[in-house]
């Protein structure tokens, strides 16, 4: 490993991540690190990891230069290739094998990763081995409760507690190029610079309660199918399908795998073979020949030349299915009677006021479906029971319901308190 002059560890070989990923496991005073990636993904289907960047509690800060050390293993492979006249594996198992220590790093239990936005670095690293990362804390997550919303980007909750602004310059930068630049270096860095002590204001700041509510946050965003890749249920996250019938859902599920099987195959961003909005409009009026196809709005006449002829073959195998092979759509909540809608108005005024409290979109919170649910002792769609969302709002509203707590006004802003009565009983 190179000690440069910025006074970071720069791991650019497959040997050097080897002996730096055992010392972080194997050190007994490194409990935490804070870790951040950069990646690309302008056209391809697969994000391309550039750097990793960690620091760990001890304050020793370092880049994985993912790009390097699989050069590296290439270059090795080629010499054992040439000197053995033997053929080696595959480039992709080389890769992976490169970056083993990385991955055992990961799913190392005992060493927590702090992360700000999980979920995209994540993704990325689970493709190296498709092994899921444990042990995990989401700054991102911890902040809800810092009252800085819920997707609120790390420059802005660094600046708001820890008074930093950080230089966002190399925000679109190429991370493929090499060498990098200083400025690229640097701004690397302070993602994982400030995480720490962002990390560390998490602790000092947040209740046990709230603590507990990240982490069981943070344990759901470790579900591996959150980011295995299964082409089969594309159609799921096909926008704007809501109100589709079993036979539109049908087809929007089959063009979405087709799609999804394509990008993998071609590794291509989705989008540039066919957009959601392609695929819902075909759906919704479906053509019957390929020239048909050129009037869906949106469409690329480039596509329908190369691909037309499969998409129809797609469409029409869906109307030979019987009914009973149709993805079913979700079942329409029927409306609420008079004296539910009494009750949801109560309980959307504590909802909206939590979300202004806590700098909360008021649907990403919850949603009146959800409300109707719960009203109705139904599991609602969003996870209202599970970690933040939980402490937020879920149990409050229970607790309303049963009558513990109330709602009041003070200073125009809508107040819960306890019921007198309950807290009698209680102390009693």
């Amino acid at each position: 490993m190179i000690m440069t002059k910025q006074k970071f560890l720069a791991v650019e070989t497959e040997s050097q991540l080897n002996a730096y990923c055992q010392h972080l496991i194997k050190h007994p005073e490194i409990t935490w690190i804070a870790m951040d990636t950069e990646f690309v993904r302008e056209d391809t289907y697969y994000p391309k990891l550039s750097l990793v960047q960690i620091q760990d509690c001890l304050g020793q800060l370092a880049i994985i230069d993912p790009i390097k050390i699989q050069e590296a293993k290439k270059q090795t492979d080629i010499s054992i290739e040439a000197s053995s006249h033997a053929q080696t594996n595959s480039q992709d198992n080389s890769i992976s094998e490169a970056l083993t220590s990385l991955v055992e790093l990961l799913c190392d239990p005992n060493t927590l990763k702090v992360f700000h936005c999980a979920r995209q670095d994540i993704e990325v690293l689970y493709q190296l081995a498709h092994k899921m990362p444990v042990s995990i804390f989401d700054t991102q997550v911890a902040s809800i409760f810092l009252k800085q919303g819920e997707m609120v980007g790390f420059a802005r909750v660094v600046k708001e507690t820890l008074g930093i602004t950080l230089d966002k310059s190399q925000t679109r930068t190429n991370w493929l190029a090499r060498p990098l630049t200083e400025e690229q270096i640097q701004y690397a860095l302070d993602d994982v610079r400030y995480l720490a002590p962002l990390y560390e204001y998490c602790l000092k700041t947040l209740t046990s309660q709230q603590l507990n509510a990240v982490t069981e946050e943070c344990e759901r965003r470790l579900e591996h199918s959150i980011y295995a890749i299964n082409p089969k249920k594309a159609g799921e996250k096909v926008k704007g399908i809501k109100t589709y019938k079993a036979k539109q859902l049908a087809m929007v599920y089959a063009l979405a795998e087709w799609r999804e099987t394509f990008a993998i195959t071609h590794n291509q961003p989705k989008k540039w073979v066919m957009s959601d909005e392609v695929i819902t409009q075909v759906a919704k009026r479906p053509p019957k020949t390929v020239e048909a196809l050129y009037k869906v709005p949106h469409i690329k006449p480039s596509s329908i030349m190369r691909y037309g002829e499969e998409w129809i073959h797609l469409i029409d195998q869906v109307f030979t299915q019987s009914p009973e092979q149709w993805p079913q759509p979700t079942p329409k909540i029927s409306s609420p009677n008079a004296q539910e809608e009494a009750i949801l108005h109560l309980l959307s005024s504590f909802a909206q006021q939590t979300a202004i409290d806590y700098r909360l979109n008021l649907h990403s919170l919850i949603q009146r479906n959800d409300l109707l649910a719960i009203l109705r002792n139904q599991p609602p769609e969003k996870p209202i029971f599970l970690g933040w969302r939980n402490l937020l709002i879920g149990q409050t509203i229970l607790a309303i319901l049963d009558g513990k707590k109330s709602l009041t006004m003070i200073n125009r802003q809508i107040i819960l308190t306890t019921n007198a009565l309950h807290s009698q009983e209680k102390s009693e």
